[in-house]
């Protein structure tokens, strides 16, 4: 039995991710294995291809020309406490490029998103999709959930990104050929919503071997777009090192190295590249932080963080958009919301400085 039959249940916690699965792990990873080899035969065999790559794209060779209201994003989420407040703060703060999460357990409530990204007409709205473990397990209902969804966004979306983190168990996807089927599913429907435009393969963090998988393979589907939710924070701030080699300036060059080389991609080396998440999570925010302690930092370093991460990926001119996951949240937004107050933290202040040009991005 293939592991994409294999149901488990999700449950989602205050940090907006699903919780550690409880199921046991092993009938999954064994069901996985063949995808694993693959994976790691295709990474082993564009290697040589991704080396040149990564060396053809020296710091210093390619300048950006973005405006920071072009370069920096934000995801928002719906705020029932605070919904009047939301266009006015998004209005402060300066973002033009705005990032919504759908999940397809809320089948019920596509138009209800749809009503809320209308509430910011001034701004260009993207649409992640999020799947869950029965968007594996049962095809035609990803299929009509998609329908249902493109259909609610038609005329005020054109960019969706799915899968969302392709490369952990517990959203859904035991391995990349998961997200390759979620993939196929969605170019598919291209031929009902022929300007659909898809971001993928929605890897999280710097881990190459499913960000290989992801668009080095021989499956029926096009990207317009690369998108991966690269995370540093495991690592501090954006300028350490992970594997002694790969800083977030490196990193973003081997991304940019392997989309080139990506059959997958429609324009192939003109298909932009999004980060589509980053951030830092806080100290004493408890159970609304994602990460354990050793990874929470302090507000003004995350502030300090945010600054550096903008302008180390401006600077290497191979991104088009990176957005910040998310305004509003306890664990990590820009904006807290506890005790039913809305408080601005240091990145908030940053953010506004650098999407209004007091803050360049161009300088060192």
């Amino acid at each position: 039995m293939g592991s994409k039959r294999i149901f488990f249940a999700q449950k989602w916690g205050p940090s907006e991710q699903p919780n550690t699965l409880t199921v046991d792990k092993r009938a999954l990873r064994w069901a996985s294995a063949p995808e694993y080899f693959v994976s790691a035969m295709m990474a082993l065999l564009a290697t040589p291809v991704i080396a040149a790559g990564l060396l053809s794209s020296r710091p210093g060779k390619i300048q950006s020309t973005l405006s920071p209201q072009q370069f920096l994003g934000m995801s928002i989420s719906p705020c029932p406490n605070h919904g009047a407040e939301l266009p006015a703060i998004v209005s402060d703060l300066g973002v033009r490029r705005l990032m919504l999460r759908v999940p397809v357990w809320g089948r019920n409530q596509f138009i209800e998103y749809r009503r809320f990204a209308d509430r910011f007409p001034d701004c260009d709205m993207v649409v992640s999709v999020v799947q869950d473990r029965g968007s594996v397990c049962y095809p035609e209902q990803w299929r009509a959930d998609l329908r249902a969804i493109f259909s609610a966004f038609a005329g005020r979306v054109t960019h969706f990104q799915l899968p969302m983190v392709s490369n952990r168990t517990k959203w859904g996807c035991t391995h990349m050929g998961d997200a390759h089927d979620l993939l196929e599913i969605a170019h598919a429907l291209r031929q009902e919503f022929p300007w659909l435009q898809l971001i993928g393969p929605g890897v999280i963090d710097f881990e190459p071997i499913p960000f290989f998988r992801g668009l080095i393979n021989a499956r029926r589907f096009q990207l317009d777009v690369v998108g991966s939710l690269l995370y540093v924070d495991r690592r501090g701030g954006p300028g350490k090192k992970q594997y002694k080699f790969f800083d977030l300036a490196t990193k973003l060059r081997f991304w940019r190295a392997i989309a080139d080389a990506s059959p997958r991609c429609r324009n192939r080396r003109r298909t932009p590249l999004w980060i589509t998440e980053f951030n830092w999570p806080l100290k004493n925010t408890d159970h609304w932080s994602p990460t354990s302690g050793e990874e929470q930092i302090d507000e003004e370093t995350a502030a300090t963080y945010f600054r550096d991460y903008c302008k180390i990926a401006y600077q290497t001119g191979l991104v088009e958009r990176i957005y910040w996951w998310q305004l509003i949240h306890p664990g990590y937004g820009l904006i807290d919301s506890r005790g039913g107050i809305l408080r601005k933290r240091p990145t908030f202040f940053m953010a506004q400085k650098i999407l209004h040009g007091a803050e360049s991005l161009s300088a060192v």
